[in-house]
């Protein structure tokens, strides 16, 4: 069984006694009578115009969404336009003036009171139907508004769905190096990763996460990379958070140390250089990850799945607040994220 709105219906209710309270006032005004006379007139002919109103609403209107049935919807309204007016004029004239104002005789058949009721009737349904399509307008932005917000979320899982086993599949390609030279130091690469997958699938569930575990899920691929290079590799690690607290979507920022080891450390065969930097003040994030690369090779592309996953993700969190450049200059790959926090 469908519940019954009470908000609408009061919302109903108020409209009708305020439409009663003003048509009143306006005709005490206007028509030089006393204002209970003028509300009793108004109140008489109230159920009239609340038939003709919500017949409009229920009947009409949808028959206006049905192109093929306009003429049935022209129909229509002519004939409860005629029905109400007679309906109007009854109540006034046989039932109002005999019990008001006995000495004032109105005819049934006055032309110019049946425009005037005609007119009043119309004004009535005019009034209304405008609040209500106003209403069903502002109705249908939110609802197109909730169904963008929805197409978004998803779009932004699904991106994030992607994110994890893009890390794991290069995280794997890590060990299987490892396992492959028999280093001692597989074990300890294991439980890196471990730690890691621990919070990629439970604690990146949050949209928001703080600034410093991205921090230090970074930190923690810094090590788990530099088991695999050895001493061919060179990290500077460089982090800033001035005041703690800000918070950011989880695995943003990983791609770009992800990308930085991929196309730097191992795409060279000598030593690498990795320099990553972290800034937060104000609220103002800024991050930057620098990779020597091959002086020999052409132009470097390091756009490759996660950073074009990040750069969607960029659009649909942080649409209109953030910066970022990547490039190549005198064999260093840099790329740069500016983001504005903490309008969310």
């Amino acid at each position: 069984m469908e519940r019954v709105n009470w908000t609408r219906i009061a919302y109903h209710i108020s409209f009708w006694l305020v439409y009663l309270l003003l048509n009143s006032w306006l005709g005490h005004i206007y028509n030089g009578v006393e204002l209970y006379i003028a509300f009793l007139g108004e109140a008489v002919v109230l159920p009239v115009k609340i038939l003709l109103t919500y017949f409009v609403f229920y009947f009409v209107i949808p028959l206006y969404l049905d192109r093929d049935k306009v003429w049935k919807l022209v129909g229509l309204i002519l004939f409860a336009f005629v029905v109400a007016t007679l309906l109007y004029r009854i109540v006034t004239t046989w039932l109002f003036f005999p019990n008001v104002n006995p000495e004032r005789t109105i005819p049934f058949f006055f032309w110019p009171g049946l425009y005037l009721t005609a007119f009043d009737l119309f004004i009535t349904v005019a009034a209304a139907t405008t609040i209500k399509m106003i209403r069903v307008h502002y109705e249908s932005l939110e609802f197109e508004q909730e169904l963008l917000r929805e197409k978004l979320q998803s779009e932004l899982n699904f991106l994030r769905a992607q994110t994890n086993p893009h890390f794991l599949f290069n995280t794997l390609n890590n060990l299987y190096v490892l396992a492959r030279k028999k280093s001692d130091r597989t074990a300890d690469a294991i439980m890196m990763l471990s730690k890691i997958m621990r919070f990629v699938l439970y604690d990146c569930r949050s949209p928001r996460i703080p600034v410093e575990e991205e921090a230090k899920i970074i930190q923690d691929y810094i090590e788990l990379e530099k088991l695999r290079y050895n001493n061919r590799l060179r990290v500077e690690y460089e982090e800033t958070i001035s005041p703690p607290g800000g918070a950011i979507a989880p695995l943003l920022l990983l791609p770009f140390v992800e990308n930085s080891f991929k196309h730097g450390a191992g795409s060279t065969i000598g030593a690498a250089d990795i320099h990553i930097k972290l800034q937060l003040k104000d609220n103002i994030l800024n991050f930057e990850v620098q990779n020597t690369v091959d002086p020999g090779e052409g132009p470097v592309n390091q756009e490759g799945i996660g950073l074009k996953n990040v750069q969607r993700q960029l659009d649909l969190i942080y649409p209109g607040r953030h910066e970022l450049s990547a490039g190549k200059r005198d064999g260093v790959y840099v790329a740069r994220l500016k983001i504005k926090l903490g309008e969310d």
